[in-house]
């Protein structure tokens, strides 16, 4: 047999080897998703609800950075409402306030020694512009219950989860339940700005108790569809870590002067070289943490993307380039970067001796605040080029990951489908931020979810116009937080 026919037979061998090893791999791919019977819930008069949350709607309690601009006293305004609507909570569990307008309640459970479990939402809502007053259907403070839904700010992000969380301890209270572990609640004043005072001071004052919690449950990702790609069905997406986040002020110098007799390069242009070799310079990308989130739900997609998926040592680069070309995507597999703010000069005919940006950093687990200072340092290049972190803008290095395999998560994944039948379940990396990342010092499994069904078109109605909740909704929530409270009360 010639030389050169043995070597061809022996590369397809070869070949048909290392196709049949890919798609053992592929085949293997997945797990299985495990079903489960959805129950009936507690009953709920989902109109009671929705009155309630109407109700502290119409309670503009915007937070701000500057205490000046807080209007004291609409928060304390929906705190008599809560005590007013919820009597049986306020006359059973120890309420604590905290930096004049946070709450933290305390039903003891049965069995001190258990860690307690804590149940977060917020009270601040996130102002409406003047200018696009006109365009809501119903104003956005007036909590119009129409159309089957709730109007107004906060019924989304996030008023109504907070009054989801007591509408089931109300109900069972008056049911006479008492859990075995120690239930918390935590209600914020001031996420929307940075959450220090509120959710901050509540988990510093917990630590400084000695408490440890078994689990955190906050806002975060609903029940979505079309969210994941190739995934056809509803996937509930349970935020298991948040990104980190650090703006720089990048400042550029250049010499003063009149505009008749110019430099080669002026402060603006010195800043504006070094912007765009930093925007051609984007941090590396990493398939860690989209690939926590697929790989739960592999199972349910083409097999031509569990394929890819079950060899990305193979096709990794084909994988990120894929993500990195939606901005959506890429912002799951790199620390993003965007220029955002930018000054310099105050005359047609100066030459400014300064011009300064603002670059936003949202980190990846992974990457930390050293590390992209660093990058950002290779990447300007310019000696004439400085940068600061901007401290009062809330830096912070990415969250520790909670694990989907804790024993809460798995009933937190249960009690989901349960109440959003033929529902997959997947752990996600959140973009933004919540008050959950304070309460990683003092827990291991924070997670983030939000029991309410959510288009894409919903997701454009937090901190939109015409923010609403659909009355339906606001009733399967408080079933859902009913569940839970129950199931992980009773965990020993």
């Amino acid at each position: 047999m010639p030389l050169l026919v043995t070597i061809l037979i022996v590369l397809v061998v070869v070949a048909l080897f290392v196709l049949a090893f890919l798609l053992i791999r592929a085949a293997l791919y997945g797990k299985p998703i495990e079903a489960v019977n959805p129950i009936e819930g507690m009953k709920v008069d989902p109109y009671v609800v929705a009155e309630h949350l109407a109700t502290v709607v119409r309670k503009p309690t915007i937070s701000s950075l500057r205490a000046e601009e807080v209007d004291g006293e609409s928060f304390l305004a929906l705190h008599r409402a809560l005590e007013a609507m919820y009597p049986r909570v306020h006359a059973t569990l120890e309420r604590r306030t905290i930096n004049e307008h946070g709450l933290l309640y305390t039903w003891q459970g049965r069995k001190p020694e258990l860690e307690p479990v804590l149940f977060a939402a917020h009270q601040d809502v996130v102002p409406v512009e003047a200018a696009g007053l006109s365009e809501w259907t119903y104003p956005p403070f007036s909590g119009q219950i129409a159309d089957g839904y709730v109007w107004g700010r906060g019924t989304l992000d996030i008023k109504s989860q907070m009054i989801a969380v007591l509408e089931a301890v109300e109900n069972l209270l008056k049911e006479g339940y008492r859990p075995q572990r120690t239930i918390l609640l935590a209600f914020g004043q001031d996420e929307e700005v940075s959450g220090a005072l509120g959710a901050g001071s509540i988990a510093a004052l917990l630590a400084e108790e000695g408490v440890r919690l078994e689990a955190v449950l906050d806002e975060g990702g609903g029940v979505t569809e079309g969210m994941l790609p190739g995934i056809k069905g509803p996937v509930a997406m349970v935020g298991t870590s948040e990104k980190g986040y650090l703006s720089l002020e990048i400042t550029a110098s250049g010499e003063p002067g009149h505009s008749s007799t110019p430099p080669d390069q002026t402060a603006i242009g010195i800043l504006g070289a070094a912007l765009a070799r930093l925007e051609a310079s984007p941090m590396p990308p990493r398939l860690n943490s989209i690939v926590r989130t697929l790989d739960e739900v592999g199972g349910l997609m083409p097999f031509s993307m569990q394929f890819l998926l079950a060899n990305r040592w193979l096709f990794g680069g084909a994988i990120l380039k894929r993500l990195a070309a939606n901005p959506r995507t890429n912002a799951t597999i790199r620390t993003t970067q965007a220029i955002t703010m930018i000054s310099g000069g105050v005359k047609d005919n100066l030459l400014p001796r300064e011009a300064r940006a603002v670059v936003n950093f949202r980190l990846l687990p992974g990457d930390t605040i050293a590390g992209v200072c660093e990058h950002a340092r290779r990447a300007l290049a310019d000696k004439r080029v400085t940068f600061e972190p901007m401290a009062n803008n809330g830096v912070r290095e990415a969250s520790p990951v909670s694990p989907s395999s804790a024993q809460a998560y798995q009933d937190l994944s249960k009690v989901i489908r349960q109440i959003f039948p033929n529902t997959a379940v997947a752990p996600y990396l959140v973009l933004g931020a919540t008050d959950a990342r304070y309460y990683t010092g003092i827990c291991d499994n924070v997670y983030r979810f939000t029991p309410i069904l959510m288009s894409s078109e919903d997701m454009k109605l937090i901190h939109g116009t015409n923010e609403r909740i659909s009355v339906e909704g606001l009733g399967r929530k408080v079933q859902f937080f009913g569940q839970l409270i129950r199931i992980w009360g009773e965990r020993g």
